[in-house]
C-alpha cells in the first residue's frame, strides 16, 4: 500500500498539469455558447474534442469585436466562432464543428406562404440585429423596402412578438428561437411553427494559431461524433419546445 501511495503521489502532478487551452469566446449566443454557465453546445463540443487529446479548455469571454485580435496576438490560443472569412489569414482553420441555421419563422395556423425573399414584403417581420447585415444582399433589399420590417437586439423578445402575434414572420437562427421559447415555457407557445429555409446554414470553425493544437483539435473532433458523444450534445441543448 505504501508503494502504491508513494507511486500514486508521483503521477499527480502529471495530471494536474494538462495543457490549458485558452479559447475566446463571445459574451453570449445561447444556447450555443451560455457564458453565465460557462457551457453551452457550441462550448461544450469544444471543451470535449480538446479533452479527448489531454487538453483543458479555459473560456475567456470577450465581446465578439476583440477576441479575432486576441487569437492573432497570441494572447489566446483560438477563438470560436470562426470561419476563413472572418479576416485573419494567419490562423489555422479546424473542421468545422458547429452549424448555424437562420430561418424565416411563423406560426403553422395562420397559414403565411413564404417561397422566396419577395413574400417577406408582404408581413411584418421581424430580425435579429444587424440581420439585414449579415443575411446577403437580396434579404438587405427587402429590409430596406419593406416599411413593417425592423430589428431587435433581444432575440428573446422574437418569440413573444411572434406567439402574441404583433408580427407576422421572425427571422432567427432555429435553435438559438426554440432555446428562448422554452425558457419562456408557457403553454401559449406551444403552437406549432412552420420553418422557411430562405438563407444557407453557415458551418463555423475554430481558429487556432498554432497549426499543430487545430489538428489535435480535429482528431478529438473526429473521435466526439465517432463515438455518439457529439450527437448527444446536439440533441440536448437543440430540442424543440
Amino acid at each position: 500500500m505504501k508503494l502504491k501511495a508513494l507511486l500514486l503521489a508521483a503521477l499527480l502532478p502529471f495530471a494536474a498539469q494538462a495543457d490549458v487551452v485558452r479559447v475566446a469566446v463571445g459574451l453570449a449566443l445561447p444556447p450555443y455558447v451560455i457564458a453565465d454557465e460557462d457551457r453551452g453546445a457550441e462550448l461544450d463540443i469544444v471543451r470535449e474534442s480538446l479533452a479527448l487529446r489531454g487538453y483543458k479548455t479555459e473560456a475567456v469571454y470577450v465581446p465578439f469585436r476583440k477576441f479575432l485580435p486576441m487569437v492573432v496576438d497570441g494572447e489566446v490560443d483560438g477563438a470560436l466562432t470562426l470561419s476563413e472569412d472572418s479576416g485573419a489569414d494567419s490562423l489555422f482553420y479546424s473542421d468545422s464543428h458547429i452549424t448555424y441555421q437562420n430561418m424565416v419563422i411563423g406560426l403553422r395556423d395562420r397559414n403565411l406562404t413564404v417561397e422566396s425573399m419577395d413574400d417577406l414584403e408582404k408581413y411584418w417581420v421581424l430580425g435579429f440585429h444587424d440581420a439585414k447585415k449579415y443575411l446577403g444582399p437580396e434579404f438587405a433589399a427587402m429590409a430596406e423596402s419593406n416599411s413593417r420590417y425592423s430589428e431587435t437586439s433581444r432575440q428573446k423578445s422574437q418569440v413573444s412578438m411572434l406567439f402574441k402575434e404583433r408580427v407576422d414572420l421572425v427571422v432567427s437562427d432555429k435553435n438559438i428561437f426554440n432555446w428562448y421559447r422554452r425558457q419562456i415555457n408557457r403553454p401559449e407557445y406551444s403552437r406549432p411553427v412552420s420553418y422557411f429555409p430562405l438563407f444557407t446554414p453557415n458551418h463555423y470553425k475554430v481558429g487556432f494559431n498554432k497549426e499543430a493544437l487545430r489538428d489535435e483539435f480535429n482528431l478529438g473532433l473526429k473521435q466526439l461524433k465517432e463515438s455518439g458523444r457529439y450527437n448527444q450534445i446536439l440533441e440536448y441543448y437543440f430540442r424543440e419546445f
